[in-house]
């Protein structure tokens, strides 16, 4: 209440000293209504405060509003005194002043302008500047202030519609700091696809109040406006002259134009390293200001259009390598006997994603003699293993998932984008759509808050009947707090023994989750593995996070082997932790480019059953592979009905075995990075890089089509409704950002 007694007196106040300094200028009505319309914005600003603090919407931060009230009636005065205030400004910058260079003071002012309104537009929401890098803070004023100036000068100098920019930035960083408040998360580019959604519940059970920083982006939106009227009091205007007019509309249309040419030509993501931190992409906005976040975000999540893309073109390709598979492959005995088996037994899918379950043996055994998950590796009998390649590395476990569910490639999709936040996947085949079709209960799995990488809502679309989070898993086993692969398996088993229905089950699971310096691994189930004699504690926690996962994949499968029901199981890991880039760059000097990075870009796979086969060997055959052919192999090794999308996958595998952001492979076994592909006049034609390219190629045609048809209405209108944590003991968004 204190906030709105003090905004209410400020602006009596105010307006007995406007009617005061009024009536000592003796002007005429006219002349007197103009000058209190010069403080009218920010008499409404003061009256707003107060009748919004008197109804309980305003923090009572005394301060604040002492700040707020103290800004706006100065400038309310210096409004009304704008003759004399510019008398003052011409005796410093006037043609006789001491500095006469009223251009020059002009644009200073407008610098000046650019500056307040990048705070109008930050603090509201940012509350702490120090910690936003240099750069990127002047990054964002010198967007803001190309744009204020490039409207001051279309305008002829005026202050009018520049104004209107810089409040509209200060109601930017107001409704930033409401969807912070509310969702613990920033405004993304994806949200304006929804944006008429959120208009429609934005009045539904929330409460919109004022806390201290937004009364200082008021503060600074004030001056902001005020110090842009000074550019226009001081600039020269040249009345009449055309050429001064065309001058300025040039200069204007250029200020606006190099802002649209520098946030479309340069790569915020890659040449300026500003990059959204998509797992808690506050941090990104707190470090690197709204506006950059927001356009590196807006530039990375429009898909590029294949080139040579056509609907038709799409579909003629994929119906070709169907056809392909159908007169190869599908025709095939083998196939035939494991296809008539499967129609008849239905067996259960088990698809287990571990959490960062990696081989980190590949790193010479970690000069430690480290031979990687023994248990795992000696599976003797599965359908098929090996090198899996993902396109995440340590973390980005939502895009290893998306490639294994839909089929889809982050190939095709850019650095930084994630597509259960940004794309609408209603369109795309999933595998729990599949055999939900054919009869199949499909459940999701992950011990976790559903909210995180917005599950809740994808997995819906994607086809799961039920996802199973955190809640359902109050009284599981847990290991450094975080719900055990074990439990997650127990609930398997039992939903497998409880219902003899076909059932496809997908198992994200949270154990081996970073970090890795937690201290709480039991003493009976830590390891030490010294480096290079050095032992090093977080390597030695996830060692030990990586063994009893093999124990209890073990313990899982031996369980399965006893079940009278037929089950396929798929496990693989979702992406390596985040510390072997530092053995590979240590231990792996001058070898291929594009080797040396897929090493970091690599986890394993088994495709497992409890039953053999038909038409199939179960002696744990090799072939690597890559996440999004994944799904695809798994279904013609079962003999599982394929969709066009699936046979096409499995043929273009004969020229493209695997392919991730990384890079790609060809059938010689030999990898590129991605940006081979745009050159494939470098390979001779008939080679096996040119052939690579080709089918990569195709795949990204089909793939667009798949995901995107004719590329309207792509992106989501669901999203998460809290912010992503790691820790499920916590309510969503609980961990602060260090």
């Amino acid at each position: 209440m204190l906030v709105a007694l003090i905004s209410l007196a400020a602006l009596a106040a105010t307006v007995y000293a406007l009617v005061r300094a009024v009536r000592t200028m003796d002007l005429d009505k006219k002349e007197a209504r103009g000058r209190y319309l010069s403080a009218g914005l920010f008499l409404v600003l003061q009256a707003f405060v107060g009748v919004y603090a008197a109804v309980g919407m305003v923090e009572n931060d005394i301060l604040s509003a002492l700040v707020l009230n103290a800004v706006l009636s100065a400038l309310s005065l210096a409004s009304v005194c704008a003759p004399q205030v510019k008398e003052r400004l011409a005796a410093y910058l006037g043609p006789q002043g001491r500095f006469p260079h009223p251009l020059v003071g002009a644009i200073i002012f407008v610098l000046l302008g650019g500056a307040f309104a990048t705070l109008a537009l930050e603090v509201p929401s940012n509350h702490n500047l120090l910690w936003m890098y240099p750069l990127c803070l002047l990054l964002e004023w010198g967007i803001v202030t190309a744009l204020l100036g490039g409207l001051f000068l279309i305008f002829q100098r005026r202050a009018g519609v520049p104004s209107v920019l810089a409040l509209l930035f200060f109601v930017l960083g107001l409704a930033e700091h409401f969807v912070i408040t509310f969702k613990s998360m920033p405004i993304a580019p994806g949200d304006l696809s929804a944006l008429s959604t959120a208009m429609a519940v934005a009045g539904t059970g929330y409460s919109y109040i004022l806390n201290p920083f937004c009364l200082y982006g008021m503060a600074f939106a004030a001056l902001a406006v005020y110090t842009l009227r000074l550019a226009a009091l001081i600039a020269p205007r040249n009345q009449g002259d055309k050429r001064a007019l065309v001058v300025n509309l040039l200069a204007g249309a250029l200020c606006i134009a190099g802002v649209g040419a520098h946030v479309t030509m340069v790569d915020y993501y890659n040449q300026l390293n500003i990059q959204v931190y998509t797992w808690r992409p506050l941090e990104s906005y707190y470090r690197q200001g709204f506006l950059p976040s927001f356009i590196s975000g807006a530039q990375t999540i429009k898909p590029p259009v294949p080139e040579g893309y056509s609907i038709g073109t799409a579909k003629d390709l994929m119906a070709e390598y169907a056809e392909e598979y159908d007169a190869a492959e599908g025709a095939s005995i083998e196939r035939q006997q494991a296809s008539a088996q499967f129609d008849e037994k239905k067996p259960a899918i088990v698809t287990i994603m571990n959490e960062t379950f990696a081989d980190l043996s590949i790193y010479q055994n970690l000069h430690a003699g480290y031979e990687g998950p023994q248990l795992y590796k000696n599976i003797p009998d599965a359908l098929q293993r090996g090198i899996l390649y993902v396109s995440a590395y340590g973390g980005g476990t939502c895009n290893t998932e998306f490639e294994y569910l839909t089929g889809n490639s982050m190939a095709f999709l850019g650095s930084g984008t994630y597509p259960y936040t940004i794309y609408d996947l209603a369109r795309t085949e999933s595998l729990p759509k599949q055999f939900r079709d054919l009869g199949y209960k499909t459940t999701a799995i992950h011990p976790n808050h559903g909210t995180n990488w917005n599950r809740e809502n994808v997995y819906k679309t994607l086809g799961f009947d039920q996802f199973l989070t955190i809640k359902d898993f109050q009284d599981a086993e847990k290991l450094r707090g975080m719900v055990t692969d074990a439990a997650t398996y127990d609930a398997i088993l039992e939903m497998l023994e409880s219902d003899e229905s076909p059932q496809f089950i997908f198992d994200v699971t949270m154990q081996n989750h970073s970090g890795y310096e937690t201290g709480l691994v039991p003493f009976d189930k830590q390891v030490d593995y010294p480096i290079d004699g050095m032992s090093d504690p977080e390597v030695n926690e996830y060692l030990a996070l990586i063994e009893e996962s093999d124990r209890a994949l073990k313990d899982f499968l031996a369980a399965l082997r006893k079940l009278d029901r037929e089950v396929i199981v798929v496990f693989f890991g979702d992406h390596q932790p985040f510390f072997p880039d530092r053995f590979n760059e240590q231990w792996f000097p001058g070898e291929d480019e594009a080797a040396h990075a897929e090493r970091l870009w690599q986890t394993d796979y088994i495709i497992w059953a409890n039953y053999d086969v038909a038409g199939r060997d179960q002696e744990s055959s090799v072939d690597d592979l890559s996440t999004n052919f994944l799904g695809s192999a798994m279904m013609n090794l079962v003999g599982a009905p394929m969709t066009a999308w699936e046979k096409a996958h499995v043929m273009l595998r004969r020229d493209l075995p695997a392919l991730n952001a990384t890079g790609f492979e060809d059938k010689s076994l030999r990898w590129y990075l991605s940006s081979a592909a745009t050159a494939p006049e470098d390979y001779p034609k008939g080679s096996p890089a040119a052939e690579a390219i080709t089918a990569r190629e195709n795949l990204a045609k089909m793939q667009y089509f798949m995901m995107f048809r004719d590329g309207k209405d792509i992106y989501t209108k669901v999203f998460q409704s809290a912010a992503n944590e790691t820790d499920p003991n916590l309510a969503p968004g609980t961990t602060k950002i260090k």
